[in-house]
């Protein structure tokens, strides 16, 4: 029975795998990729070549490879099965120049080595996907891991429930697809190397204790999180250490000492084996270490920590609840219940029967949680770069579980096969909403905040940021939808957020093309969540002035957004007036006046170009009163408002024109550095604006910025 329960733990493993592997295809990348896995191919390629650069490959082939498919596009005009992000421009060569500024590449080089076997060798999972295989089956590995773990502690039922629980989480489930180099890796080594320092020192194995060096290598050379991994290994070694009397005289631990010498000797050894497989795995090191790795901290330090913490989240003594908070309103209920019983009957048997398996858990669970909660600490866009309190949190719901079905069947008398078959039933509703919302299962919120929907009403930061997973669903629209040769924009984001082959080959996908209120007739893809609307003046303008031609939704709330902005798509039918405006000068700006408070369209005014200098920045304010002033989105000349067509850069020429996305206004005033610009001379100026708005339009203008 006992090897069959175990079996059963392969089985839950290798299911996940499978549908993480059909389901790959409906996930789109992670915004970091462009960081990653280009980094990760150069490495490899010298790994494997020697070389430091790609000039002895053939030429990468442009072509469509069909994005709702796992396989290679059979009508692709693929000549050489070069990766995408084999790319010229940052070859290995660059990255020993520059590299360093970010987390470590080894995630980054075992994913390519996945593309190198399943894309470019077998040819049997296309180009972006292929290196995606590694996520799910590193999370896969977890999945049986946790049951294998859990069943040795309590049984058959808890360890199932500990793997459907870290299978269902949401989040873990949906990044297992797309956060390949970073956060699942690390969420998968940090516990792997529990799990041999636990049953290492428990079975006294000095194989597994070694072992444990080469995952806090893998770890470590992931993302630095794994060195908080000390703040619950040690503590639990010195309770270990407690509880058995060690050192309670110095005869003793000599005595101790030579007992386990081997297993002492291990554990000096996989901190150092540790350390040779992160320096291995990361060639920039290896011209400067100390260097190199001052750097890195700086890194870990300026997003790890901050003053600017939203005060809705500050709590005891400035701790941050936001994590909690999130975590509390994006876990599943069932698990949610059952890992709190976990959580009670952990402490309770800890300080009963001494038990470390559960003080280790506790542990696990607390410390990646804490580090981002204490003062001066921060987190941002949710807890996936905490992913490692999740297969604590499911192993407490499997020790919950266990209690429930023991407790009732004892106290109430009924069957605990009974009792079991509701736990489980209990996962029921969850598997189908995570088949209800897929594939954006990472912005889950849970019914005690009211789903997606009322964490948006109560503003929770980041509500809706999928990272990028949804990009592929409005891909696929445009690509059945769009005309021959279509202008594709994105409305805010960068080119690479999605992988330039997914796109059909005669469609131009091109930023120059967005045309705002010029409505050119571009496709505009963006995902929308906390704070884009008005994020730019053409995110707002898309937002509040055209009808989307498609959208990704979850509980009523749009994640992404297509527009084809065309007149035909407008949302309202407005009239517009242009009116000459009165100026004013100080030192730095010039302030226009209106006369009126109206939904402003367009500022343009001439200016003199005679005896002054070129514009180095410039900024525009609006306000109703003239004494309460709001900033708008973008700085000039570096923001180009429209790129599109006559507009371009600003100031161009002698004219400067400033597009507004509706903005309730009577005064403009347009701050200008240096002081002596030749912005600061206009000569002329009119503002065009929209007369008549509907209520409600006035309404979402009012509240815009």
């Amino acid at each position: 029975m006992n090897k069959l329960g175990n079996k059963l733990g392969v089985v839950v493993g290798i299911i996940f795998f499978i549908v993480g592997l059909l389901t790959l295809p409906d996930y789109g990348i992670n915004w970091d990729t462009i960081n990653h896995l280009p980094r990760g191919q150069a490495y490899l390629h010298y790994y494997l070549t020697g070389e430091n650069d790609y000039s002895n490959l053939d030429p990468f082939t442009k072509y469509h490879q069909d994005e709702s498919t796992l396989a290679i596009s059979p009508d692709s005009t693929l000549t050489n099965r070069r990766s995408l992000y084999q790319n010229d421009s940052v070859p290995y060569s660059w990255y020993m120049e520059y590299d360093g500024g970010g987390h470590p590449p080894a995630s980054d080089i075992i994913s390519s080595f996945f593309n190198y076997i399943l894309y470019q060798k077998l040819g049997i999972i296309n180009d972006i996907d292929s290196y995606r295989v590694y996520g799910v089956l590193l999370a896969s590995a977890l999945v049986s891991l946790l049951y294998y773990w859990v069943k040795g502690k309590t049984n058959a039922l808890s360890a199932l429930v500990a793997s459907f629980s870290l299978a269902l989480y949401p989040l873990f489930f949906a990044e297992s697809h797309f956060n390949t180099e970073k956060d699942i890796p690390e969420t998968v080594f940090w516990s792997f190397l529990l799990y041999c320092v636990w049953k290492g020192i428990i079975k006294k194995n000095p194989k597994l204790i070694l072992l444990s060096g080469v995952f806090l290598g893998l770890a470590l050379g992931t993302k630095f999180n794994v060195l908080f991994i000390v703040f619950v290994i040690v503590p639990w070694i010195l309770f270990v250490l407690a509880k058995n009397n060690y050192g309670s005289s110095v005869k003793q631990l000599v005595k101790r000492i030579k007992t386990h010498k081997a297993l002492l000797l291990s554990a000096m050894i996989a901190p150092i084996l540790g350390i040779i497989i992160f320096v291995a795995l990361w060639p920039y090191l290896w011209q400067d270490p100390i260097g190199a790795l001052t750097g890195v901290v700086g890194f870990y330090k300026t997003i790890g920590t901050t003053t600017n913490f939203d005060i809705r989240y500050l709590g005891w003594g400035g701790m941050n609840t936001y994590p909690i908070q999130w975590i509390f309103y994006t876990t599943p209920i069932v698990i949610l219940v059952l890992s709190g019983v976990g959580f009670v009957v952990s402490i309770v048997r800890l300080m009963r029967t001494h038990d470390n398996f559960y003080l280790l858990v506790l542990l696990w669970l607390m410390v990646p949680i804490l580090r981002v909660s204490l003062p001066g600490s921060n987190i941002y866009g949710g807890v996936r770069q905490i992913m490692e309190y999740v297969p604590a949190l499911a192993i407490l719901a499997g020790v919950g579980a266990h209690y429930m079905v023991s407790t009732i069947g004892r106290k109430w008398k009924v069957s605990s096969t009974a009792v079991s078959l509701v736990v489980v039933l209990a996962f029921v509703p969850l598997v189908f909403t995570m088949w209800r919302i897929h594939p954006n299962q990472n912005v889950y919120f849970n019914p005690l905040i009211g789903g997606l929907e009322g964490a948006k009403k109560e503003d929770i930061p980041s509500w809706g940021n999928s990272f990028g997973a949804a990009y592929r669903q409005g891909v696929a629209w445009i690509n059945e939808n769009a005309e021959s040769d279509a202008h594709v924009v994105y409305a805010h984001e960068l080119i690479p957020n999605i992988p330039t082959i997914w796109w059909r080959q005669d469609l131009v996908v091109w930023n120059v093309y967005r045309s705002g209120f010029l409505q050119s007739g571009e496709y505009a893809i963006t995902l929308t969540y906390d704070g884009t609307k008005s994020r730019s003046y053409y995110d707002a303008y898309l937002e509040l002035f055209v009808e989307p031609s498609f959208t990704v939704d979850v509980d009523g709330v749009s994640i992404l957004k297509v527009w084809h902005n065309t007149p035909e798509n407008q949302k309202y039918s407005l009239t517009e007036k242009t009116e000459k405006v009165t100026y004013s000068k100080d030192k730095s700006s010039v302030v226009f006046d209106l006369g009126i408070t109206e939904s402003l369209k367009e500022l343009q005014y001439q200016f003199d170009s005679s005896d002054c200098v070129d514009t180095t920045s410039a900024y525009v304010e609006v306000s109703v009163d003239g004494t309460a002033w709001t900033r708008l989105p973008g700085v000039l000349p570096s923001d180009w408002l429209i790129p599109f067509e006559e507009f371009g850069p600003q100031p161009n020429g002698t004219l400067m024109r400033h597009p507004f996305a509706g903005t309730i206004a009577r005064y403009i005033r347009v701050n200008i550095s240096p002081t002596d610009s030749c912005l600061w001379s206009p000569t002329s100026a009119e503002v065009t604006y929209y007369e008549n708005i509907p209520s409600t339009l006035r309404e979402d203008l009012t509240n815009l910025f």
